[in-house]
C-alpha cells in the first residue's frame, strides 16, 4: 500500500472523487453544478481537479465506496495524505475480511481462491481506493457461499434463502458480481428451484438496469455511443469480427493484466513471471482435484464466462471505443478477477492424478510461490517509485 504513490492505481483519482462524493452523502448522479461544494473540498484536500468528462463516475453505485468513504470521513480531521491513506486502509481491511471469510467457508477450491485473491493485480486494487476492491471481494464471497450451499448442504434453510436474496440484490449494485446468481440452478432446492433462481436473476438484472437508467454512464469523451449503438443494432457482424479480433490479439494481454500490470498499466513483470504464474495456477486443478464438480456446472460456467466477456466487450464498444477505430478499446484483465471462480469450475478435475502426500507438499509449494510472487511485485514497485531508496539500500 505504502509502496504505491497516490493515483498510481488504474483510475484511482476517479474513484477518489466518487468516494469523496459518497462520504459527502452524494449517492446518485448529479450535475456538475450540484457537485460544486464537493469538488471544492476535493480540490483543497487533494489538489485534484475533476475533468469535465469524469462527472459520469458519479453513476457508480455507492455500495462500492462505502468503506473507502468511511476511511475518508475518519481522516477528515487531518486531511490530505492521512485522509487518503485511511481511505485505502479501510478498503483494504474490508477486502481482507471478505476474502478471509470466502476462503474459510468454501468447501472446494480453497487454494485456488487463495491464489486468485493474492495475484499481484488483485492485491493491488484491493489496497487502493478502487471500486474493484469491494467488487472482487464480494464476488469471491458470493461464489464461496454458493459453493458451500451446493456442495455441502442437502437442503436450504430459511436463513439461506434470505441471504441469497440479499446478496442477489447487493450484486445488482456492483460491477460484475451479479454473475454468480447463475449458479442458483444447482442449489439443493426441492421445490420451485427454477422459479426462485429465475426470480433472483431477473430481479438483480432489473435493479442493475434501473440504476444504469437513472445515472449517466462513465464514457470516453472520444467515443461516440450513439454511433456505435446504431452500428451494433444495424450491422452486428462488424462487432462480432471486432470481438473475435480482440480475443485473439489481446488474449495474452488480458492474462498478463489479470496477473499483474501495475501502476497506471505501465509497470510490467518479466515475461517468464507471467508464464510461470499461469502454469502454476492451471496446474493446481490437476494436482488438487475437486470431485464434486459436475459436467453441467462446467458447461454453464463456460456459457456464463462467454456471456460476461461478450457483454463487457459490447459495453466497451459503445462507451469507450473512439469513433472510427477498428478495435474494441478499454478491456483490462483486472475485470476478469471477479469471475475467476467460473474458471475453477471449468478446469476442475474429478480424478486423483497424484498421491495425498504429493498434494500436501504441493499446497506448501503454492503458498511459497504466492509469497515469492508478491515479494517480487513489491520489489518491482520499490524500484519503480522509490529508486533513490533502492540505490541507498544497495550502496
Amino acid at each position: 500500500m505504502f509502496l504505491t504513490p497516490p493515483y498510481k492505481v488504474p483510475d484511482e483519482s476517479s474513484h477518489l472523487l466518487r468516494a469523496c462524493e459518497v462520504a459527502d452523502g452524494i449517492f446518485y448522479n448529479k450535475t456538475p453544478a450540484q457537485n460544486v461544494e464537493c469538488d471544492k473540498y476535493i480540490q483543497k484536500q487533494f489538489s485534484l481537479i475533476r475533468p469535465a468528462e469524469v462527472y459520469q463516475v458519479t453513476g457508480y453505485p455507492p455500495v462500492l465506496y462505502a468503506f473507502s468513504a468511511l476511511g475518508l470521513n475518519a481522516g477528515k480531521l487531518w486531511g490530505g495524505a492521512v485522509m487518503f491513506y485511511l481511505g485505502r486502509i479501510f478498503n483494504l481491511l474490508m477486502w481482507i475480511a471478505l476474502i478471509a471469510v470466502a476462503i474459510r467457508i468454501t468447501p472446494v477450491f480453497k487454494y485456488q481462491f487463495l491464489f486468485a485473491a493474492l495475484l499481484p493485480m488483485s492485491v493491488y486494487v484491493g489496497m487502493s481506493l478502487s471500486a474493484d476492491a469491494f467488487n472482487n471481494a464480494f464476488s469471491f464471497l458470493f461464489f464461496a457461499y454458493l459453493f458451500k450451499l451446493i456442495y455441502d448442504k442437502k437442503d436450504l434453510e430459511r436463513q439461506d434463502y434470505i441471504l441469497l436474496v440479499l446478496m442477489s440484490l447487493l450484486s445488482a449494485f456492483t460491477k460484475g458480481a451479479i454473475y454468480p446468481i447463475f449458479l442458483f440452478f444447482f442449489l439443493p432446492i426441492k421445490k420451485y428451484k427454477y422459479l426462485f433462481s429465475i426470480s433472483c436473476l431477473g430481479l438483480a438484472f432489473a435493479l442493475m438496469s434501473w440504476w444504469a437508467a437513472i445515472n449517466l454512464p462513465f464514457y470516453n469523451p472520444q467515443a461516440s455511443p450513439e454511433l456505435h449503438r446504431y452500428l451494433l443494432l444495424h450491422n452486428p457482424f462488424d462487432f462480432v469480427l471486432l470481438y473475435i479480433k480482440a480475443l485473439i490479439h489481446n488474449c495474452f494481454y488480458y492474462i498478463r493484466s489479470c496477473i499483474g500490470i501495475l501502476g497506471l498499466l505501465d509497470v510490467r513483470f518479466a515475461l517468464p513471471v507471467y508464464i510461470i504464474t499461469m502454469l502454476v495456477f492451471f496446474s493446481s486443478f490437476f494436482f488438487l482435484p475437486e470431485k464434486k464438480v459436475s459436467n453441467p456446472q462446467r458447461i454453464l460456467s463456460l456459457a456464463v464466462l462467454f456471456m460476461f466477456l461478450t457483454m463487457l466487450h459490447c459495453v466497451l464498444y459503445i462507451t469507450w471505443t473512439p469513433a472510427g477505430t477498428y478495435k474494441i478499446s478499454g478491456f483490462q484483465g483486472r475485470y476478469l478477477i471477479s469471475i475467476l471462480p467460473f474458471i475453477f469450475l471449468i478446469f476442475a478435475q474429478n480424478k486423483d492424478y497424484v498421491s495425498e502426500k504429493f498434494q500436501k507438499y504441493y499446497k506448501i509449494f503454492l503458498i511459497i510461490f504466492i509469497f515469492l510472487l508478491l515479494l517480487y511485485a513489491s520489489w518491482i514497485l520499490l524500484k519503480t517509485y522509490h529508486m533513490r531508496w533502492v540505490i541507498h539500500l544497495l550502496y
